[in-house]
């Protein structure tokens, strides 16, 4: 289950915002899925990348197989490139954010998901990618992983959420469409697009809010 990168077609910076106000930033929590009640040893979590999560997240990306990297990336690639690598860790959670979805067996945690979402205040969209290990997908991980994006971007004023795949990537489209995602033409031929509007997005887009604070951080 992969989507296409972001492509920075989405994010516009809002200097005056924290990562603290964004309901995408809201750190560690509990992820619940069907299978975890076979594996009671096995916690899953999902939470923000943290700037010393660079070694498990290569880590991460070398452990996919070379035909889930090139959906992920598309194209072959072994590892991610440093500067996009950065990029990743960088995503401070007022625009974009980088989710890590981790497996903690005893006290050993291991990244077995990711996920980056971008927003756009000014149009009320969400642009998403994600993966999962290959060895985790089949588990009800994905959908419950893209139900959680969906519940993030509603809570920041979302209404459209989309990302691109490659038409060939079948799991993720069928992933996509179990979860009410319309298909389309993606922005270039060998890509479709996923989308999905979100009817419980919350009445304050997130540009409101930044304009907001930015306001009162005038006053005072």
């Amino acid at each position: 289950m992969f989507l296409a990168p972001l492509h920075d077609r989405l994010v516009q910076p809002a200097p005056l915002a924290h990562a603290g106000e964004s309901a995408l930033d809201q750190g560690y929590s509990e992820f619940r899925v069907p299978w975890a009640t076979r594996r009671p040893d096995i916690r899953l979590a999902l939470r923000p990348a943290r700037s010393s999560d660079g070694d498990a997240l290569q880590a991460y990306v070398r452990g996919l197989s070379p035909d889930s990297r090139y959906n992920r990336f598309l194209g072959a690639v072994n590892e991610l490139p440093a500067l996009e690598l950065a990029r990743t860790l960088a995503a401070n959670g007022r625009d974009t954010l980088t989710l890590l979805l981790t497996s903690t067996a005893g006290d050993r945690e291991r990244v077995v998901g990711e996920a980056r979402v971008a927003l756009s205040c000014a149009k009320r969209a969400g642009e998403f990618s994600m993966s999962i290990a290959d060895d985790w997908q089949h588990l009800g991980v994905g959908s419950a992983l893209l139900a959680e994006i969906e519940r993030k971007a509603a809570a920041e004023g979302i209404e459209l959420l989309f990302g691109d795949t490659l038409r060939t990537n079948e799991g993720m489209i069928g992933l996509a469409r179990g979860r009410g995602f319309r298909v389309g033409p993606g922005f270039e031929p060998r890509l479709v697009r996923i989308e999905k509007r979100l009817e419980d997005a919350a009445p304050d887009p997130p540009c409101r809010k930044w304009s907001d604070l930015a306001r009162s951080l005038e006053l005072n």
